[in-house]
């Protein structure tokens, strides 16, 4: 016979009795005024009046189409409000098996080692998303008030960040999974009460790798976490109007637009749809006031335009890339979206524009023009599909060519100055695209153009290289591009020596598709073109003629990934064997 327990209402129960604690919990559930949150909520005098503070918890009626919105518009007279004042619910209702809580997860190590963490925190990744407001956070922490505590889920989350960043520590992978750990034990159980904090602590956790598994977990499964809770909350509208403090509001603020920003690296990293759909929402964009209160080492101006790019993007990805979209009106939509980016990009303060003596060459205008160098390429690099390929312009090329110089400049720099620890996961995709194209640019057949871009290659797989130390995506990548560029340079050499011997031979193309000489697709095949430009390569016709090749193919076709790597099996880039 199991061991009788109490519950936490006090109800006798076996130890191993799952149903019988749940029944346990729900009759305490019955048992106490928890059920009438509701009645008390619309009964509320003063619920136009009463301030949501801490100790009252906040909820979201909902569009016009809620059954909660119709019955509080009956009492409420702040038509422009959507989120209200409630009681707060203990948090036995709230939470799961508090009591099952490993010790582990209250766990933190020595101070010194907890102040070096924050202090790497708050000056190498908050600046750029302010998710959390130093001066607040640091003065709970510091004061340690049991009546106002910092949270426990955000603390371990920031260590775990603190950590990633670190560089004096030995043991920073294994520190990092602590933590990791001891908040994700908080979070299954909710622990937290406070549902804002759950978006920060979802967003803090898009900083943990673990495994390859990219749906149920890492940084997808995290923002997914993150904007579920948000929209729950009411992020997504204008909390101007409620009885919200300052601080809150300013707080909701920040966090809506960076789940914004977080969205669309997601969606470019992934190919995933958008969580967030801007047309839902109606949050006003950030100003300067939304940073009031926070120290001055908060980078609000590449908040603020981070934001505004991650809007232009969030709607082209919509218009370029829906599934229902023509060709006619995604060719426009890509107009549309070079004039809204070279808007956007003519209207970066000095300092943040590229090239500009005063341009500060450190992570936050790097990762900004990282964000937009990366989508560039996305934008503008021809479809693998040539049935549903657009047609390849020489700017497009020009444009693809420019971005991935200035992706690898820019990784390269922040290289040089030891901060690429402070790129979250998804600066590792916009290395991945940069390394697609340049693997693409090494098969151009002008040897001046192909060293270039070789060397451009042979950098950016270095940042790769350094990059893999952070992030296990970056491992994966780096086995993939160092296997593609042995395959690479021995393609390069062997379709030397077998143009030349077909040259000598006088055989043909398509004599040697006849005796299986030609495999596959050579650089040299693109017959009395030894001179050609990249920018030239854009007038190939879409259909090869006389063994001439798209320049398309340079990039899916015959791009030297080799078979065996971790994308081997894809069949984007399987080696063509009809090519003539």
């Amino acid at each position: 016979m199991e061991p009788i327990v109490e519950t936490e209402a006090g109800i006798l129960v076996e130890e191993g009795d799952e149903v019988g604690q749940a029944a346990a919990a729900l009759s305490s559930l019955q048992d106490s005024g928890v059920q009438r949150h509701l009645v008390e909520m619309l009964s509320q005098d003063d619920i136009d009046r009463r301030v949501i503070q801490k100790g009252v918890r906040v909820v979201y009626v909902g569009q016009e189409f809620s059954n909660i919105n119709y019955l509080i518009r009956h009492r409420a007279r702040n038509e422009a409000a959507h989120h209200f004042p409630a009681n707060q619910i203990s948090r036995q209702y709230t939470s799961h098996h508090l009591d099952r809580i490993p010790k582990e997860a209250f766990h933190l190590p020595p101070s010194t080692v907890v102040d070096d963490l924050l202090e790497n925190y708050f000056r190498l990744v908050n600046p750029g998303f302010p998710i959390l407001d130093q001066e607040v956070f640091m003065r709970q922490y510091r004061s340690r008030d049991p009546q106002d505590p910092p949270s426990l889920l955000v603390l371990q989350a920031v260590l775990m960040v603190g950590a990633h960043v670190s560089r004096d520590y030995p043991d920073r992978d294994e520190l990092k999974s602590a933590f990791f750990r001891r908040a994700k034990m908080l979070f299954d159980a909710r622990f937290e009460w406070n549902r804002d904090v759950i978006v920060q602590a979802a967003l803090l956790l898009t900083w943990h790798s673990e495994g390859v598994e990219d749906v149920g977990a890492n940084s997808y499964y995290w923002m997914s976490v993150a904007v579920r809770t948000a929209f729950g909350l009411g992020m997504h509208r204008d909390c101007g109007p409620s009885t919200l403090v300052p601080q809150d509001r300013r707080i909701w603020r920040r966090l809506w637009w960076i789940l914004v920003q977080f969205d669309v690296l997601v969606t470019l990293s992934y190919g995933r749809p958008q969580a967030i759909n801007l047309d839902d929402a109606d949050v006003p964009l950030l100003t300067t006031q939304d940073f009031d209160g926070l120290r001055d080492n908060v980078d609000a101006e590449f908040v603020m335009h981070h934001s505004s790019l991650c809007i232009v993007i969030s709607n082209m990805l919509r218009e370029v890339f829906g599934l229902r979209i023509s060709s006619e009106r995604r060719a426009a939509a890509v107009r549309q979206a070079d004039r809204q980016l070279a808007h956007w990009l003519t209207n970066l303060p000095p300092d943040l524009r590229p090239g500009s003596s005063g341009t500060r060459v450190n992570t936050w205008p790097a990762s900004l023009h990282i964000t937009y160098n990366n989508f560039l390429i996305l934008l503008h690099r021809p479809a693998p599909n040539l049935a549903t390929a657009r047609a390849v312009k020489t700017e497009d090329i020009e444009i693809c060519t420019s971005a991935a110089s200035s992706l690898v400049t820019l990784f390269e720099t922040l290289s040089h100055r030891n901060e690429l620890r402070c790129l979250n996961v998804f600066a590792v995709n916009s290395l991945f695209t940069t390394l697609i194209q340049l693997s693409a640019e090494m098969r151009i057949k002008n040897p001046l153009l192909s060293a270039n871009a070789t060397t451009k290659f042979d950098t950016a797989l270095e940042v790769l290289r350094a990059l893999s130390n952070f992030w296990l995506n970056a491992r994966i990548l780096l086995r993939l591009f160092e296997d593609s560029s042995e395959r690479l340079q021995q393609e390069l050499r062997i379709g030397k020596h077998r143009a030349e011997t077909r040259r000598n031979s006088h055989s043909t193309p398509a004599a040697d598709a006849a005796t299986g000489v030609n495999s596959g697709f050579e650089l040299d095949e693109w017959t009395g073109m030894d001179d050609i430009t990249l920018a030239d390569s854009a007038q190939i016709p879409l259909e090869g003629a006389g063994g001439q090749i798209d320049w398309k193919y340079l990039y899916w076709e015959n791009s030297g990934f080799n078979p065996l790597s971790p994308f081997g099996d894809l069949g984007l880039y399987q080696l063509s064997t009809n090519m003539n």
